[in-house]
């Protein structure tokens, strides 16, 4: 039988939540939170969330502002969470933005944007924070990826290639990182309805919702309950997977 015990307020385990200053990220930290985890979570632009989350969660929330994609800033950001909680049980990367369009007018520079501001934070949060959890003896680290990633979505080549890219990495790093053990899973949501979400023209809205077979949009709350399923010991047997939360959309 494991001896790892669940989150709790004696014992709490820690979440690293990259971009959970807003949206998605935003829902991930709150409910990780509600769960009785302790959390760091990075940002790079400063949101309410960023302000009023330490006030409400006292020292079981760390805000650090850090640029995914710079690996000297994400060694910091972990470095400042270890300092701060011992340990890191659990990494969710979810911190991603692209300048993205179709083949033929995605330029070479927004297509770089994206990998290393989609692709590139995967890489580097997963290679500094596994040698902790190598040292620790166990570890889960939930990728978010994308259903666009698995099937492609026209006029989107740059973020449906990185995020293709982050099942690649995560199916390999899930083998190198296995005999720890820890587990490495995707977690490829749909079209999820955040505030980030609330310019999407109503076209695009109703594409969405014709494709899907449960004829709604998928709320965060949603993928942050498979999240926490991956991140917890009924999960310990799950490794190199990839999880649509989609509504049906793919099947």
């Amino acid at each position: 039988m494991s001896e790892k015990k669940a989150a709790t307020k004696a014992n709490p385990k820690v979440a690293f939540v990259t971009g959970g200053g807003i949206g998605l990220g935003k829902t991930l930290v709150e409910e990780f939170l509600r769960e009785g985890y302790s959390v760091a979570f990075t940002y790079r632009t400063e949101h309410e969330f960023v302000k009023t989350a330490p006030q409400k969660y006292k020292n079981r929330v760390l805000p650090i502002k850090a640029d995914a994609s710079d690996f000297s800033q994400v060694t910091a950001s972990v470095e400042q969470a270890i300092s701060k909680f011992q340990q890191i049980d659990v990494l969710v990367n979810n911190a991603s933005s692209t300048k993205d369009g179709p083949l033929d007018r995605c330029t070479p520079e927004g297509f770089d944007y994206t990998m290393r501001n989609t692709l590139f934070p995967v890489f580097n949060y997963s290679k500094v924070v596994s040698e902790y959890m190598k040292q620790a003896g166990h570890g889960k680290i939930i990728n978010i990826g994308s259903v666009n990633g698995i099937h492609g979505r026209e006029g989107s080549v740059g973020y449906t290639t990185a995020k293709a890219g982050i099942i690649g990495f995560t199916k390999t790093i899930a083998k190198e990182l296995g005999k720890y053990p820890i587990n490495c899973n995707v977690v490829a949501p749909g079209y999820i309805a955040t505030e980030g979400q609330e310019k999407t023209s109503e076209l695009i809205k109703k594409l969405v919702l014709s494709e899907c077979y449960i004829k709604r949009l998928s709320d965060p709350i949603a993928i942050c309950n498979m999240v926490l399923f991956l991140a917890s010991e009924k999960a310990d047997n799950i490794t190199g997977q990839v999880f649509q939360v989609d509504c049906g959309q793919w099947i």
